[in-house]
């Protein structure tokens, strides 16, 4: 027997539960590369960003910080303008920079809610898949007469793959699921950084 026909056979005794892990796998791996490349697009050209609006703000030039950050078509820019303009109450603005980086971090973690469940019920799915396949080896072992141990190992053997599917699906989703979240937490982190700095650069300003 050929290794096309022992796959052959593995898709047919995981049954529909391994199609099921198939189809989740392949979903995730879409849903990784397109978060991925959002990310990328979104925070890209992040540093030149606050470099330029630092070089700026030490020039006094507010009127180009703000078309800088117009400007730009990452996350960081509604952000950043909420920080140079708006109401001349620091409080107020920092509220206003609060909802827009939540905004921001949401658009991030947009679909990571998705990844963790599938980290979370792949393997549940994968050993619902193994004990389906488990008890069906043993009631083919019952009706098969003078079978041996050979024929309940091989059903086994089969039905284990559902179980390393869904590990197959839930490792690379889990290992995702984290790093979407803690990107998303950094960019938060460094955007909420940019805007007291900025902040604290207008209230020298206005002192002096």
């Amino acid at each position: 027997m050929n290794f096309h026909v022992n796959v052959k056979d593995i898709l047919i005794a995981g049954g529909a539960t391994l199609w099921l892990l198939i189809a989740l796998s392949v979903y995730s791996i879409a849903l990784m590369w397109q978060r991925w490349r959002f990310i990328k697009l979104t925070t890209t050209g992040l540093p030149d960003l606050i470099q330029k609006l630092r070089q700026l703000l030490s020039s006094g030039g507010l009127n180009e910080a703000v078309r800088l950050c117009q400007a730009h078509k990452g996350l960081a820019g509604p952000i950043l303008i909420a920080s140079l303009t708006g109401s001349p109450n620091r409080d107020d603005r920092k509220r206003a920079i609060e909802r827009a980086i939540n905004q921001a971090v949401a658009s991030l973690q947009k679909g990571t809610t998705l990844l963790g469940t599938i980290a979370t019920v792949a393997p549940f799915i994968g050993l619902f898949g193994t004990v389906v396949g488990v008890m069906r080896a043993f009631r083919d072992l019952a009706s098969a007469a003078g079978a041996g141990p050979g024929v309940v190992a091989i059903g086994i053997s089969e039905a284990l793959v559902c179980t390393a599917a869904g590990l197959f699906v839930a490792i690379p989703a889990v290992a995702a699921y984290n790093y979407f979240n803690h990107q998303a937490s950094r960019f938060g982190e460094e955007m909420a950084w940019v805007s007291d700095e900025v902040l604290d650069s207008l209230t020298e300003r206005a002192r002096r």
